[in-house]
């Protein structure tokens, strides 16, 4: 049993981070979205000119790695001390990170630096394999989820922000599709552990949800 770690997984917009950075500032854990990590090699093979079909130099970011996570006021990510929080967002990169991410290959090394992350702090670890792969000891694993409907709602919001044409149509059905990709995929394909707890926030924001989950855990 793994004491020093928390996971919490499900599916895109249920509120992970959000949860997942204020459950590790209740505790004094850190917080880790390995989602970043798939996003800050993207970042990574954009700026080196590397392709999504060159494996062996994309292994080789991997192996030589230089990223953290900051968790103060707001939560960052640093690449070769470079903070670039901001930049693991947009649309080349989301695409791109869909490919790399597929790669038996490339989680295989990713979960080493993910395991190597949890060896040194008390975590709280958030992603899609989390709770099933990475660490299926943790003492405590969280299921989270919402709707659909309400997911996508929460993404057309933070995109509306940047693109007041986007279309919640749209949004609702590239989420279904996201969902179903991550469903499916060979390499660590989303799916809830067995014995996490299951949290439905469709009707919970953020403190609500984290309190609920501490519950869970002050009464274990």
């Amino acid at each position: 049993m793994e004491d020093n770690i928390i996971t919490i997984d499900g599916p895109t917009s249920s509120g992970k981070n959000s949860v997942g950075f204020l459950l590790a500032k209740k505790l004094g854990y850190k917080y880790i979205d390995t989602g970043m990590i798939y996003r800050a090699i993207c970042l990574k093979m954009t700026r080196s000119g590397i392709l999504s079909t060159d494996l062996n130099k994309i292994l080789l970011i991997n192996k030589d790695l230089n990223i953290r996570f900051e968790m103060n006021d707001n939560w960052k990510v640093f690449l070769d001390e470079e903070d670039v929080t901001d930049k693991l967002h947009t649309p080349q990169i989301s695409q791109l990170v869909h490919e790399v991410a597929a790669q038996p290959e490339v989680r295989k090394v990713t979960r080493g630096i993910q395991k190597e992350i949890a060896k040194k702090v008390k975590v709280v670890m958030g992603g899609r394999d989390i709770g099933s792969e990475i660490f299926p000891d943790a003492r405590f694993k969280f299921w989270l989820t919402a709707s659909v409907e309400e997911r996508a709602s929460r993404r057309f919001k933070q995109l509306k922000e940047k693109d007041s044409a986007i279309n919640f149509e749209d949004v609702l059905r590239d989420m279904m599709e996201r969902d179903r990709h991550d469903q499916e995929r060979e390499a660590s394909p989303m799916r809830k552990p067995e014995d996490a707890i299951v949290i439905d926030n469709t009707e919970l924001n953020v403190e609500e949800t984290v309190n609920r989950m501490l519950d869970y855990i002050q009464n274990a």
